[in-house]
């Protein structure tokens, strides 16, 4: 089983929201208080760590797949082929342009 940061980043950030909650219920005690907001800041930075890690994760099953297809060897005819209408269409659009340009014969 892999660990999966975008799982537990809510669950981050609802342990920091519990232990902001915590300081105002502790504030008679200060070194109760001074706990819970350690942990609430504890909590907040390892939430910002799994957004960021979770950002960077490997990529799944699907991203691979999508890899595999990509470097079939029919891509790269289909890619010269798609390049080559291209150039006719851009060729024929400069052609219109040049004929729209021309005096009208009389």
């Amino acid at each position: 089983m892999t660990f999966k940061p975008r799982l537990w980043e809510p669950i981050a950030w609802i342990l920091t929201a519990i232990n902001i909650g915590g300081v105002w219920f502790a504030a008679a005690e200060p070194l109760h208080a001074t706990a819970h907001a350690v942990l609430a800041a504890a909590f907040a930075v390892w939430a910002l760590h799994l957004r960021r890690r979770g950002r960077q994760a490997l990529p799944d099953a699907s991203t691979a797949e999508r890899l595999t297809a990509l470097e079939e060897p029919g891509l790269n005819a289909r890619l010269a082929e798609l390049e080559e209408r291209l150039d006719f269409v851009e060729r024929a659009l400069i052609d219109v342009r040049a004929r729209a340009q021309l005096p009208p014969k009389e």
